[in-house]
């Protein structure tokens, strides 16, 4: 059986990136085209539909530049892999890791032509089944989708540029991974384009997420932190995209001073836009429907009650709960059949 790719995302490794766009806020004082190296401090784990390292800059020029240009010394790389992006890998279209042999197959199935016409296949039927895919069609499933994400999580944060570094972290580049992440012959750039691992840059956040609300704070914090949380929800959702993945657990709390907090959405990648033939109504139905809004505040109360309960349970106690949802009913009007 052949080995699983060994991933080079490790504690202590440094990578080379190639900057490929600057965000508009960024301070970072690079340009287009430009290399920077970075050394992993850290690795979330496990690996979902993409790659997160916790990083700082490795070379000595670079970092002096963005120390005097006020860019933190730790910062957030996401790796758009689909080599090792477990859940992209094994929950959206079932097969196992990464190996050098799957790698050769894709790599040959690249050089016949293949990418062309599974594109135009996906394209026409982006739910084609995969029942009878064999290991290069589910690898350029893969490279569609981690493109994909990488384009979406880009231009939301483009959408949200007011809001970058109040209710989501600044965003500092685009970045292409410079250095080969594994072993292997030179690929020809037609090949490369489906083969290249995408990265964005961020700002890191410290803090924790809003899901463990009720474990992280005293029970007097939490309306002030569930009240701020709702706000800066219907201030992102106020654009025209829809996140089916906006929830507490993609949410940080940062703590700014004694109970002072700042909360923070990030993981964009699952957004859709606004499509160009939606009326006003549709697309006020299409947000009601989704209930971005109701996801965030209707989970927390859940969290809430249950902290106030028996053994895990809501509470169905006599007293009220120390905050409780009211939607702010924003999206509400005349139904429509989408």
């Amino acid at each position: 059986m052949t080995e699983p790719l060994q991933s080079p995302y490790t504690k202590g490794s440094t990578l080379t990136l190639s900057v490929t766009d600057i965000g508009k806020k960024s301070p970072l004082q690079l340009e287009n085209g430009s290399e920077i190296r970075v050394k992993i401090v850290d690795v979330m784990e496990p690996a979902t539909m993409s790659v997160i390292a916790i990083v700082e800059l490795e070379s000595p020029q670079t970092k002096q530049k963005c120390v005097n240009s006020g860019v933190p010394s730790k910062m957030i790389l996401k790796l758009y892999d689909r080599r090792f992006a477990l859940d992209l890998r094994e929950e959206i279209k079932v097969t196992g890791p990464a190996t050098r042999a799957t790698e050769d197959e894709f790599v040959a199935s690249l050089r016949q032509g293949s990418m062309p016409r599974f594109l135009a296949k996906y394209e026409e039927n982006d739910t084609l089944g995969s029942g009878d895919w064999d290991t290069p069609m589910k690898e350029a499933y893969f490279s569609i989708m981690s493109t994909k994400m990488h384009q979406t999580e880009t231009k939301v944060y483009d959408c949200l540029t007011d809001l970058q570094g109040i209710h989501v972290p600044t965003f500092y580049a685009n970045l292409d991974l410079a250095t080969e992440p594994t072993a292997g012959e030179q690929l020809e750039e037609s090949i490369t384009e489906h083969t290249r691992v995408r990265a964005i840059l961020i700002e890191h956040i410290s803090g924790f997420l809003l899901s463990d609300l009720v474990t992280e704070t005293s029970e007097s914090e939490w309306p002030v932190i569930c009240t701020q949380a709702i706000e800066a929800v219907n201030k992102i959702i106020d654009f025209h995209f829809i996140n089916p993945d906006l929830q507490p657990r993609n949410a940080i709390v940062h703590r700014r001073e004694e109970r002072s907090y700042q909360i923070f959405y990030i993981d964009f990648g699952m957004c859709y836009f606004r499509d160009p033939s939606d009326t006003d109504e549709r697309w006020r139905e299409r947000k009601r429907q989704r209930g971005e809004e109701a996801a965030v505040g209707g989970s927390l109360a859940l969290t809430i009650s249950k902290a106030k309960g028996k053994k895990g349970k809501p509470y169905k106690g006599p007293l009220p709960l120390p905050w409780a949802y009211i939607p702010s009913g924003r999206f509400e009007g005349q139904y429509l059949e989408l």
